[in-house]
């Protein structure tokens, strides 16, 4: 335990639509999510003294813009990278900047546009030169070998990863599919048309071995959540932020792999179980993989829940493409997952997504995807962050 450790609680959680509209301006969702937040928490924009934004101009707006245009007067302010991978950054700081006093209503938002971007290899993408800058992009893109996108990298460590082990590729299917299932259950989702296993077997090869149906779409949105102190947290069903850990650096570090596959300068020595049970945010929260009730994984790439699973110890390493067979990743499984079709079908908002269903999950809002009697809840990041989430 630590004096983060149910320190702060989701007291307002509110999305815009999510739906590919590149001739909007981002604070029209940004608008929408924020709201809709408030409104969830019975609040007026007054009442908010803190404000996070995770992605900023140009994708999004910046913190300064969105107070400015919204009417909120925060005495605590803070900006992320735009790019994904800081979701859990923000909550973290935000229930940090409650427990020291800084602030005790914040709102943290992620508002962006992907849809007007083009190509990442262009060069009219706002992010071409950060792709190509020395040492490659945010994703370990290096462009004068020609990996100019993310999903150059994921790929690569799919390929080496299915080579480790010697396992067939075919295996990942079972996270698009069952994602796409969770998908039709939401009203909001961008991709909710049935995919059969033709459809991923049958669909382009984006990167081998990854096709098109392992890669996340492309949208438009926002979503808020707002976190409280405990003495703001009297309202309606306040989800708490019970244990939580940063994003990982370093060389063991890859943002597409496991830790120890042998990327880059990774080593080839993988977790063991009983390391990959030791993750700080169970000892925080007093759980351990078998009492989570619904996890969200960030899955802009199909086998990056493949990874977490393992890193996270729900199965050895090497075992979690045949440990998610047999429906134990879907609605009434032994680990549902992404519920409401996370960022490969649902839509992609850099894992604000699953975090919103999450906190929906809990507070038993879920509708037709409701997992009975959720309880604990827990948010894994690409980069080795987390974060658990318990109802009262």
């Amino acid at each position: 335990m630590t004096v983060l450790a149910g320190s702060a609680a989701v007291i307002g959680v509110g999305a815009s639509s999510f739906a590919r509209r590149p001739d909007m301006s981002v604070l029209e969702p940004a608008g929408a999510a924020l709201s809709a937040a408030l409104a969830d928490a019975g609040l007026e924009a007054g009442q908010i003294d803190g404000l996070i934004v995770h992605v900023g101009s140009p994708r999004g707006a910046d913190y300064d813009t969105i107070a400015q245009t919204f009417g909120l007067s925060p005495r605590f302010c803070s900006q992320t990278w735009a790019h994904g991978r800081f979701a859990a950054t923000v909550l973290i700081q935000a229930a940090m900047a409650i427990a020291c006093g800084m602030a005790t209503r914040v709102a943290c938002l992620m508002a962006m546009k992907n849809s007007d971007l083009g190509r990442i290899g262009e060069a009219n993408n706002p992010f071409f030169f950060e792709q190509f800058r020395e040492n490659g992009g945010p994703h370990a893109e290096d462009g004068s070998i020609g990996m100019a996108s993310p999903v150059a990298g994921a790929a690569m460590a799919f390929q080496l990863y299915c080579q480790r082990y010697g396992l067939d590729r075919e295996l990942l299917a079972a996270i698009p599919l069952t994602l796409r299932r969770h998908a039709m259950l939401a009203e909001d989702a961008v991709m909710r048309a049935p995919m059969t296993p033709e459809d991923y077997r049958m669909a382009r090869t984006v990167i081998a071995p990854l096709r098109l149906f392992d890669c996340s779409i492309v949208g438009d949105g926002a979503v808020c959540v707002i976190l409280g102190g405990k003495a703001e947290a009297t309202g309606k069903n306040p989800v708490w932020l019970t244990g939580m850990q940063g994003v990982r650096a370093g060389r063991e570090t890859f943002i597409f792999g496991p830790v120890g596959l042998g990327m880059q300068q990774q080593s080839d020595r993988r977790l063991s179980l009983g390391e990959a049970r030791g993750q700080q945010v169970y000892g925080m929260a007093g759980i351990m993989p078998e009492t989570v009730d619904a996890v969200g994984i960030y899955d802009s790439f199909s086998p990056l829940p493949v990874y977490a699973f393992e890193d996270f110890g729900f199965c050895g390493a090497g075992e979690a493409l045949h440990w998610i067979q047999d429906g134990r990743i879907g609605l009434g499984g032994d680990c549902p997952l992404n519920t409401s079709g996370g960022q490969l079908s649902h839509a992609q908002m850099n894992g604000w997504g699953q975090i919103r269903e999450l906190v929906l999950q809990l507070r038993g809002e879920a509708g037709p995807r409701q997992v009975a009697g959720a309880r604990h809840g827990l948010w894994i990041g690409c980069g080795g962050d987390a974060i658990a989430f318990e109802r009262s």
